[in-house]
């Protein structure tokens, strides 16, 4: 296994935090599960409590255990075109700080190996925001991050830190007839 991956799978078991790539942005990210990592990313940002965060899976047969859905096969096709993040009603076994004050869940399947790995080591779903503090402009590298965020996150990956990135996900909410909402 990858020492980075190692690395970042025991600051997550212990509850803490950790800065590293997606397939998109920058992210903080903790145990989606555990209110105390997610508080302290809350902490890091300075993030409004009220506001949801989105968690990452390393398959839509992981979600299936947090949320419910339909068409699995759909929403895989669909995530192979770009990022995407979905909201799912009724979220099951997640921290209520992930949540906010919404009854729904945002997903995304990261089309990156590096967080496919982590994230199937770890065996459940992590958080994953942006790295920067709530209303700074977020970093499209690693350079561009502040270093409030990184002085205060338990956990740096170092991998991938060249990598530039100007894409945030797609976020499609599903409706109860299966049609998508876009929200961004």
């Amino acid at each position: 296994m990858n020492n980075e991956i190692i690395n970042a799978l025991n600051v997550l078991k212990l509850e803490g935090t950790i800065l590293c790539p997606t397939d998109t942005i920058w992210g903080i990210s903790c145990d989606a599960l555990s209110d105390v990592a997610v508080e302290k990313i809350f902490k890091i940002k300075k993030r409004n409590p009220n506001k949801p965060l989105i968690c990452l899976a390393s398959s839509f047969e992981m979600i299936e255990e947090y949320a419910s859905l339909v068409k699995v096969d759909e929403l895989e096709d669909i995530s192979k075109e770009l990022p995407t993040t979905f909201i799912f009603e009724n979220p099951k076994k997640i921290s209520k700080y992930v949540t906010g004050e919404m009854n729904s869940i945002a997903f995304r399947v990261p089309n990156n190996d590096f967080c496919i790995d982590l994230i199937d080591s770890f065996g459940r779903p992590i958080v994953s925001t942006s790295a920067n503090i709530s209303k700074d402009k977020i970093p499209s590298n690693f350079s561009e991050i502040n270093s409030k965020i990184k002085n205060k996150v338990d956990y740096i990956v170092k991998h991938e830190k060249n990598k530039n990135s100007f894409v945030t996900s797609r976020i499609l909410r599903i409706k109860e007839d299966g049609s998508f909402i876009t929200l961004r």
